[in-house]
């Protein structure tokens, strides 16, 4: 069988990317992306480090470290984790912080720092408009205090946050994108590759039994696959999915891939059924096919020996076609909340509902549109000619 060079380095191109950025993310992040409350102490709608209007990245510090951090915007939150530190500020006032959690959530470093504010001359109208981590870098009037600020890290890790986060910043609810990202299209090539697996697992016999018996083992399977092939898919999906999946945290419902991947398949395995009968038939009708039959053959014999090898030739070419639908599939489910599980159509459905249409997250949509597009023309294209040899014979 002949390989498209081209697609098959593409494809090779995408599993390098995917591996890399897998190892990228912690496998807690992708655990805990659909967890609000995991990430609460994470910058809300930060941008990337590398936009241009990216002042200030993510800062983490351990015992002993000492570094001076020139501020010329507002950090938005300041996580201790069993940590002492000592911050000096430009205009030579000091503050120490002792104790775990985020300055902004933790009513004991908040207080504190509410205190500090409060003798600097702040007023009570800006203490309640700021986050108290940004307390810290203020001046009396209110302003920021911008300059050098030199941070000391007497015990524990201390992680400072600014307006930037990642390579694809963060959403409304502090969540990385690019984690989410990652997770999506994990989700999506894991989902989409079990639906295809049962495609084959369900049509391969199907197909064979429809286009090799004539008698009532081939018309039932005949009549089944064509049953199938006539129901509307997507009604049907959501239908099964709803019943056989719970509901978890956010109402989000839970459903194993394995099982989502059989229901995908059930809407999916005809067509390639059909394709595999065509192929039978054509070739039980072959003089060989009737000199092994005249040998004392059997049914199953001739299938094995014959017919089989030259079906699992065209699904291997196949399935180069057939992945790519159903990663398109999935995503269009999963951008109207239809299928369960994080994938790339209820990625960014969550940054469409949190504005990616008037310019926000407009890099997250961008990247997992330039992803999907490749890997779509990858896949497609590994074994291409080898699907159009098998046209004029369907």
């Amino acid at each position: 069988m002949r390989v498209n060079k081209r697609g098959l380095m593409m494809v090779a191109v995408f599993i390098v990317f995917m591996l890399g950025a897998r190892s990228s993310v912690s496998s807690e992040e992708m655990k805990h992306w659909d967890d609000r409350l995991y990430w609460v102490d994470y910058p809300k709608n930060a941008l990337p480090v590398w936009h241009p209007r990216a002042d200030m990245g993510s800062l983490k510090l351990s015992e002993g470290d000492e570094v001076v951090v020139s501020v010329r915007t507002l950090p938005t939150n300041l996580v201790l984790s069993n940590a002492t530190l000592l911050i000096i500020r430009p205009d030579g006032l000091s503050i120490r912080l002792s104790g775990t959690g985020s300055v902004n959530s933790n009513v004991t470093l908040a207080a504190q720092v509410k205190a500090f504010g409060r003798e600097l001359g702040l007023d009570e109208g800006s203490i309640v408009l700021h986050e108290p981590a940004q307390i810290l870098f203020l001046s009396g009037d209110g302003t920021l205090l911008m300059g050098d600020y030199t941070i000391r890290v007497e015990s524990g890790e201390v992680v400072l946050f600014g307006n930037a986060y990642g390579l694809l910043g963060t959403d409304g609810y502090g969540r990385d994108l690019w984690a989410g990202f990652v997770r999506a299209t994990w989700g999506t090539i894991v989902l989409a590759g079990f639906a295809v697996l049962f495609v084959i697992v369900i049509g391969l016999p199907f197909g064979v039994m429809s286009g090799y018996y004539s008698n009532v083992i081939g018309d039932a399977a005949r009549v089944l696959v064509e049953a199938f092939h006539s129901i509307p898919a997507i009604p049907l999906v959501l239908v099964m999915i709803y019943a056989v999946s719970k509901v978890g945290a956010y109402t989000k419902l839970i459903i194993p891939d394995w099982l989502a991947g059989i229901i995908i398949a059930l809407f999916f395995f005809s067509q390639y059924s059909n394709s595999v009968r065509g192929i039978v038939e054509n070739e039980k009708v072959q003089e060989y096919i009737a000199a092994s039959k005249s040998m004392g053959a059997s049914d199953v014999y001739i299938i094995l020996r014959h017919i089989l090898p030259l079906v699992l030739s065209y699904t291997l070419s196949y399935v180069s076609m057939l992945f790519p639908r159903v990663v398109a599939f999935v995503s269009v489910l999963g951008l109207f909340n239809i299928i369960p599980g994080t994938n790339w159509g209820s990625y960014t459905s969550e940054l469409l509902k949190q504005g990616a249409l008037m310019g926000r997250y407009w890099w997250a949509v961008l990247v997992s549109a330039v992803v999907i597009a490749f890997f779509a023309i990858a896949v497609s294209n590994v074994l291409k000619e080898d699907v159009d040899q098998w046209q004029p014979r369907l």
